[in-house]
């Protein structure tokens, strides 16, 4: 792949995203352009072709996302999600569970130290997982693909089982029936930009996108809307989102950990079942809409789950809320369980200890 300029690569990748995004609209399947643009980067990638992804262009991408997701937060919806937060804790912290025990079988089947299975199997980010992973001594290889099989697989699936199911909702999609304004949107996502800039500076991985969210809610339970986000520009996004994550599979890296990947598949379907279950109890006891709660625990990225909650027509907001919640119970509490649980004197040192 070296062979070809960086630019090539690139432009190939970007190419390629966009007609398996054009190809899966064309197809009418749920969550078209993201989706279609990871499966035929992938592919693309597994049969050797040189296609790569831009982290920058995928970076911009989520800025646009995350405004769209922002407009969602109107003033009621801000004052029902306030009232719904302890089910929002409720609900990550069981999912968390349900990742944490899932650790003793991945650990098993897959044959890898607890360290491995644990940061392998809590729902996170690929990068801060692995890197987590070896200072607590265990594999960064195992656990940085068993996070990329988690949220490729739940991203291809849940909008498939959640279409199959009819589990469709009647809310409207706001971000792109607002009017669009150029001046305007130029304006907020600029300053949705700065918010996630000054996110990731704080080390939350996830700032780029959290931050035009966070500014878009704020914005948008105030009472004013800058711009709204056409159909066009968020199909754009979403290739840019679904060319990056496709551009992660390359067969020399699945060589090396070729026999932990049938756990690590496994252990995708019983995390999603777990997840699945939680959702299903609380909606029963809560008596909560089922669609979004299960793409609201479901073990899959923040911005896939509410992209799929926005086409299907279910309550963005609380798929949005569910999953922030999740984000930060997970970079607050992964490292000290496993110490509490499993980290044993004279292992390695976690980083910054």
């Amino acid at each position: 792949m070296s062979s070809f300029p960086y630019p090539v690569r690139l432009l190939l990748g970007t190419g390629i995203g966009a007609l398996g995004g054009a190809l899966f609209a064309w197809l009418h399947l749920p969550l078209p352009w993201l989706v279609g643009a990871l499966v035929a980067v992938a592919v693309a990638r597994m049969a050797g072709l040189p296609a790569e992804a831009s982290r920058l262009a995928r970076n911009y991408a989520m800025g646009v996302v995350g405004l769209a997701l922002g407009l969602y937060f109107t003033p009621a919806t801000a004052a029902v999600m306030l009232a719904n937060l302890p089910l929002l804790v409720v609900a990550a912290l069981a999912t968390l569970m349900v990742g944490g025990a899932l650790a003793l079988v991945l650990a098993r089947l897959g044959r890898v130290d607890m360290a491995t299975a644990w940061f392998a199997s809590i729902p996170g980010g690929a990068a801060d997982m692995a890197m987590l992973a070896e200072g607590y001594g265990g594999r960064p290889v195992p656990v940085a693909v068993a996070q990329l099989f988690r949220v490729c697989g739940v991203v291809i699936l849940m909008p498939n089982i959640m279409a199959a199911l009819g589990l469709h909702g009647d809310h409207p999609a706001i971000a792109a029936s607002l009017p669009f304004s150029l001046p305007g949107f130029i304006l907020f996502y600029a300053a949705g930009a700065l918010a996630g800039l000054g996110l990731t500076r704080l080390g939350l991985k996830a700032g780029w996108l959290l931050g035009p969210l966070a500014f878009g809610a704020l914005l948008t339970a105030s009472g004013h809307v800058l711009s709204g986000v056409p159909t066009w520009l968020s199909a754009g996004a979403q290739v840019f989102l679904g060319a990056q994550l496709g551009s992660a599979f390359t067969r020399g890296v699945f060589g090396r950990v070729r026999h932990f990947l049938p756990a690590a598949l496994l252990h995708v379907v019983l995390l999603m079942a777990g997840c699945a279950l939680v959702a299903l109890l609380l909606a029963a006891m809560l008596g909560k809409p089922p669609g979004a709660l299960l793409l609201g625990t479901a073990p899959g990225g923040v911005a896939e789950m509410s992209l799929t909650a926005k086409t299907l027509g279910l309550d963005v907001a609380l798929v949005v809320s569910l999953h922030v919640v999740r984000i930060f119970l997970v970079a607050l509490l992964t490292p000290p369980v496993f110490r509490l649980l499993h980290h044993r004197p004279g292992d390695a040192a976690a980083p910054g200890e």
